[in-house]
């Protein structure tokens, strides 16, 4: 196990995946714990980015009769995370809402850039995608040209450059899945509103 943990460690701190939006998820606490002496032994954090999940429950911490899935079975294989950020873009672009590039203020013509939106919760700032690189990218000083992260300028909270991208990526591309996302969300919503409390 040990061994296991110096490589991933290793791994996602070399410059080949140091800047990719990664998460290291933790299904069992003899692994996460291995993985918190890695840290200790070494003295070297985590890197800048990397998130790091736990979910130490499995079938037999199952509510009987519950559809709550957890542990590996629970991964997501679909776009189903990102759903209230796909509605929410889907909603503005839609709607022809873009506004102002919250970077440089000029107008975003609806249909004619690749705009990217604010993954934080409330937050609608959206900007052409190369001045969110730029913004992204001021302050690195790495000599890097694809961004990493970095905050809002509207929400101030932390904005994963993979992310977002992702999320464009999927509006620009990916009209049949983005269908998918909402159909489903409307669906549950549905549900939730018919079943009684």
């Amino acid at each position: 196990m040990r061994s296991v943990m110096a490589n991933i460690h290793l791994l996602t701190s070399v410059p080949s995946f140091a800047r990719w939006p990664l998460n290291v998820h933790f299904y069992a606490k003899e692994a996460f714990s291995a993985w918190q002496n890695r840290l200790k032994s070494t003295q070297e954090p985590s890197r800048q980015g990397l998130r790091i999940l736990t979910d130490f429950s499995g079938p037999a911490d199952e509510v009987p009769g519950s559809a709550q899935v957890r542990g590996i079975h629970a991964l997501p294989l679909d776009y189903m995370p990102m759903a209230g950020y796909i509605g929410k873009a889907h909603d503005i672009v839609e709607f022809e809402q873009e506004g102002k590039c919250v970077h440089c203020t000029q107008n975003l013509e609806p249909g004619k850039g690749l705009y990217a939106l604010c993954p934080n919760n409330a937050c609608k700032a959206m900007g052409h995608l190369d001045c969110w690189s730029k913004h992204a990218l001021s302050n690195d000083g790495s000599g890097h040209v694809i961004p990493d992260q970095c905050s809002c300028p509207e929400c101030g909270g932390d904005v994963r450059w993979g992310d977002m991208v992702k999320e464009l990526s999927l509006r620009v591309r990916g009209d049949s899945e983005v269908k998918k996302v909402l159909k489903s969300v409307a669906k549950a919503k549905k549900l939730a509103a018919t079943s009684p409390t």
